[in-house]
């Protein structure tokens, strides 16, 4: 009996139950769609896990498949909506990044469903398909990133030298109005009214949100002082949302390539598992940053936590699981 195995088949269970509890107790369509997909993922893995240690390798495998497909509805569910919005929006450029994750869900598709036996007696290629056509996909993904980061540094170093002579005061919430409306809920942009030489005046956000702030809760707001008209709300923007996007492009790229590298056996001789470490990291970077991205938009952490409601949760996991996947692979030298 694998005590690995065991402790997987543990684990899933413990995870599955959670997410069970969520699924029941929440009303919040969008929490369901989310939740759903990893369900399905944990109960998989829990009853693969639980076949391994019964020695049942053919079930096993077909819930090993159940696990590819659970990831797959998340992937494409998630570059549905993700098009969807952004035809909405007209906002086409986020259609063309999409590109790389539709191919690589087809790819994977074909890959574990599909995949032909080759005959033995055929010559090997001189040059694997396969692998060109990953490290092209990847490298789309990468350079995406890169572009994106780039326009969404610019924009904000752009937007930091020109408020630099801005002078700061206070703005109090005054209204909200509609920023988009579908069936996965309403966000709102909100208005601020600041006060500069007994003149009051007022700015929205350019973002949308979900979160409707306390009446006359404040935010920072920078103003031109030669026309006060001109002012910003200090936190997050929509230009940070670029550099957000394009972090994550860039570092799930990465991920394939440390992934091909550790393959390969480059970091066979380091004491710590590399791939694995840097997987940890990455899960602990997004939580953090999913919550640093919404801290920019509310006043307190109280109120990001609030703003999340239960989907707060989401992140938690991501830096919960990131801290524990990084400590369990620094520790592998001691074993």
């Amino acid at each position: 009996m694998n005590l690995r195995n065991i402790k997987q088949t543990i684990t899933s269970i413990i995870v599955s139950i959670f997410l069970s509890y969520i699924l029941i107790t929440t009303n919040d369509l969008f929490t369901k769609i989310i939740v759903i997909p990893f369900l399905l993922f944990g109960i998989s893995f829990f009853i693969k896990n639980l076949c391994l240690i019964f020695n049942k390798k053919q079930l096993a495998k077909l819930f090993s498949k159940i696990n590819v497909i659970a990831f797959l509805v998340y992937l494409f569910g998630f570059m549905i909506i993700w098009c969807f919005v952004s035809i909405k929006n007209r906002d086409y450029l986020q259609i063309l990044f999409s590109i790389p994750l539709w191919l690589m869900g087809i790819y994977i598709i074909k890959k574990r469903f599909f995949n032909q036996k080759v005959n033995s007696d055929k010559k090997t290629p001189k040059f694997n398909f396969k692998i060109l056509i990953s490290v092209f996909l990847v490298m789309i993904v990468f350079l995406s990133g890169i572009v994106m980061m780039f326009f969404g540094i610019r924009d904000t170093y752009n937007l930091k030298v020109k408020t630099k002579n801005y002078i700061t005061t206070t703005g109090y919430f005054n209204n909200y109005d509609v920023f988009d409306a579908d069936e996965d809920g309403i966000t709102y942009k909100l208005t601020y009214i600041y006060t500069v030489d007994g003149k009051e005046y007022s700015i929205t956000t350019d973002y949308g949100t979900n979160y409707i702030p306390d009446e006359n809760s404040s935010r920072e707001i920078k103003y031109n002082p030669n026309n006060p008209k001109e002012a910003v709300i200090t936190g997050t923007n929509s230009k940070n949302g670029l550099i957000y996007f394009g972090a994550f492009f860039t570092f799930g790229a990465l991920t394939f390539v440390i992934a091909a590298l550790s393959v390969l056996g480059y970091f066979d001789k380091f004491k710590i598992d590399i791939l694995g470490t840097y997987i940890g990291l990455l899960f602990f970077i997004i939580g953090i940053g999913i919550i640093l991205f919404q801290t920019g938009t509310t006043t307190s952490l109280l109120e990001t936590i609030k703003s999340f409601g239960f989907l707060i949760i989401i992140p938690i996991m991501f830096i919960v699981i990131g801290i524990i996947q990084t400590v369990k692979c620094l520790i592998r030298k001691n074993n």
